[in-house]
Parts: structure tokens; C-alpha cells; sequence
């Protein structure tokens, strides 16, 4: 497998510290991929990467994934800070040396990268023959291309991506059921300065779903994207490559709380689950595990033991502590020194309700590294 950076050269010649800032980006985004995919890291050249694997398969999903994660990844950045990527995956014999390996097969990727579309992959045709048929993803072909240094012309195929456009209403199905976008819960309280309540509970949420080892669940910073829109369900399971997506209201007055969540299929647009609760504030955390224990076994899961336990764990015993927490949290999101600092105010009161708040002690810190960061 080969990747390489789209428009990298020119960036360098009017950037070179923000390209450079991408390379490394890119590294730690794609590292943690290839090992889970089982792929060798042989070498980077510049901004590229040159990738073994022993398995065709394995190559072409650790592809899929990391345009995947690239795409979700770029939602919540500013268009210069974007990465664009393509990738050439071809299969053949290669000669290793000195922790290098070289060859056609490598010639042949590297040619092939270049045919990928900003985002895509392509592949060849021996890399086709074995993966077809064998995971939820369509190929074009491009036709034979004549490649540099190459004798004979190479059948080339293209990766159909689930959230291209232009795709049939069908490639919804393509869409995994249990990679899940928790979107920004409404805040329906009367008073707006309550919506730092409605975001904490989307983050507990994806916390807690997080530690549900056969979920996907995407990262806070994606989804916060999508507060306020008013984008339908199978749109955003498109640009995010989710196939359920979990969405509510949370609607706070005095000790009482009325949450709503529903679980819906982003395929169809079909209910798969929903529920209401009108409960006291101090049942949030009650509220919070079953609805994440409904959403387990709406998409068929199984906790086991380990995984109950995170979804069931309190942060804290004091709802108010909790309550001042999630102000601090939405206090520090505004990264301005006076939001920071009167953030630490809500975090030491917090911590002084509840000494043990582990989270709270975490907030104050990152307080405090804004604050130096900024100096």
C-alpha cells in the first residue's frame, strides 16, 4: 500500500511549518490503523507511506478505515488544517533489504496511487480478484492504464465510497449498524444558559457507549459539528459513515430533568428505539447507563461484565458537583482567558462538593494548560 498527501509539494512551497504540521498529524492518525489492520510500516518518504501486509484483505479495509477516519476527522477542522489523501494498494512479490523492500509490486502502488481520487483508493486487479465479494464495498473499474516503467497496461479498480456522491439510496445497507454517531442532544430548557447540560449529557454518552468494545462510536469533536442543524438523519450517516445514529432533547427546570432519546437506523430513517424520561436530576447517571444499555441491545450486543461496569460507573455520588462540572466543561470549550479562569471557580467548587471527582481535577488541568499555551 502506498499513500500520499494531495497538493503536499505546493502546500510546502507556500507553508513548509503548516505542511509539515500535516505530515505529522497524518502520522498519528494512521499508525494506530495499520496496527490494527496488521500492516508494516516499511517507510515514510516525506509525506507518503509505504505499507506491507500479508493479507489483500487486510490491506484494502485498513484503506477503507483510514479514508474513513480521515474524513471525520477533517469535520471538525478548518479547511487549511484538512488532510487529503490517496492510496494505491497492488499485490506482488517484493525484495526485502536492510529493513526496505522494492520491486514491482511497489512500483506498481506508487504508480496507481495518483489514479485515486482526493479521499479514494484504487486498486489493481490482482488485489480486486481476491477482495471482491469479501466486504460490504463496491469497485469500479477504471479500465487498463499504461504506468510508467510498467511494460504491460494494469487494470485499475476504484473504491465506491459509502458517502460519495452520487450514490443509489442503496449504499445505505453498506453502512455498519454499530459504528454510531451520538449527535449534540437539544436543549429544550427555558433558560439557554442550561444548553452546557444537554452537550454534557452527549458527551457522557459517547463516553459511556465508548467502552462498549463492538461500537464505533464517533469522537465528540465530529459530532459537536452538527448542533443546531438541520441536516436529515441519512445525510449525516453518509458524511459520517455511521449506520445509527442516537439523537434526543434535554429539558432541565429546577431538580427535575426530561431527557428524550431515540435510536434511528440512518439508512432508512427507521426508529429502531426511543424513550422519554421525566426523572429527578439526581437519576441523570441512572438515565444515562440504561440509555446506553438500550442502544447495546437494540444493535444486538452483548455486554459482558467489564463493559456493564463502565456503562453503570458514577463519575461522582454529588449531582451538583456534576452539574458544576458540565459548566466548567462548557466554560473551558470558549478557550478564552476568562472563560478559563472562571471555569477553575466552577471546578473548585465541584471538587470541594466532591474531593474525589476525579473529572473535575482533570478539567482544572486543562484549564491550566490553556491558560499557560496561550501565554
Amino acid at each position: 500500500m502506498f499513500t500520499d498527501m494531495v497538493g503536499y509539494t505546493a502546500l510546502g512551497q507556500r507553508n513548509e511549518s503548516l505542511s509539515l504540521a500535516l505530515v505529522d498529524e497524518q502520522r498519528k492518525l494512521i499508525r494506530p490503523i495499520l496496527a490494527r489492520h496488521s500492516g508494516r510500516e516499511v517507510k515514510t518518504i516525506g509525506d507518503a507511506f509505504l505499507v506491507e501486509f500479508s493479507s489483500a484483505l487486510d490491506g484494502v479495509r485498513c484503506a477503507y478505515e483510514i479514508q474513513r477516519m480521515i474524513r471525520e476527522a477533517n469535520f471538525s477542522l478548518p479547511e487549511d488544517r484538512r488532510l487529503h489523501l490517496r492510496i494505491g494498494i497492488h499485490l506482488g512479490d517484493v525484495v526485502e533489504s536492510a529493513d526496505d523492500i522494492s520491486g514491482d509490486a511497489v512500483n506498481v502502488a506508487s504508480r496507481i496511487q495518483p489514479l485515486a481520487d482526493d479521499g479514494g483508493v484504487c486498486l489493481t486487479r490482482q488485489v480486486f480478484d481476491l477482495v471482491n465479494h469479501k466486504m460490504e464495498l463496491e469497485f469500479s473499474t477504471l479500465g487498463p492504464k499504461s504506468l510508467k516503467n510498467v511494460a504491460e497496461p494494469i487494470e485499475v479498480y476504484r473504491m465506491q465510497m459509502p458517502w460519495a456522491a452520487g450514490k443509489t439510496h442503496s449504499s445505505s445497507d453498506l453502512l455498519d449498524k454499530k459504528r454510531i454517531a451520538v449527535l449534540p442532544f437539544t436543549n429544550l430548557s427555558s433558560d439557554p444558559e442550561e444548553g452546557y447540560f444537554a452537550d454534557g449529557m452527549t458527551e457522557e454518552l459517547i463516553t459511556s457507549l465508548s467502552g462498549v468494545r463492538q461500537l464505533t462510536v464517533i469522537a465528540r469533536t465530529s459530532v459537536m459539528g452538527y448542533k443546531g442543524t438541520t441536516k436529515k438523519v441519512k445525510e449525516i450517516g453518509t458524511e459520517l459513515g455511521v449506520g445509527t445514529v442516537l439523537e434526543g432533547s434535554v429539558r432541565k427546570a429546577g431538580n427535575r430533568v426530561r431527557i428524550t432519546a431515540q435510536l434511528i437506523d440512518s439508512g432508512t430513517e427507521g426508529h429502531l428505539w426511543a424513550q422519554n424520561y421525566d426523572r429527578q436530576l439526581e437519576d441523570v447517571f441512572a438515565i444515562q447507563s440504561e440509555i446506553a444499555e438500550k442502544v447495546a441491545g437494540e444493535l444486538k450486543i452483548r455486554l459482558v461484565e467489564a463493559e456493564k461496569r463502565v456503562i453503570e460507573r458514577k463519575a461522582t455520588e454529588s449531582t451538583e458537583a456534576y452539574t458544576y462540572y458540565l459548566r466548567g466543561r462548557d466554560l473551558t470549550g470558549e478557550r478564552t482567558e476568562p472563560s478559563l479562569r472562571q471555569a477553575l471557580g466552577v471546578f473548585e467548587k465541584a471538587i470541594t462538593l466532591d474531593p474525589s471527582f476525579a473529572k473535575a481535577y482533570a478539567g482544572m488541568a486543562e484549564c491550566y494548560m490553556w491558560l499557560v499555551n496561550d501565554q
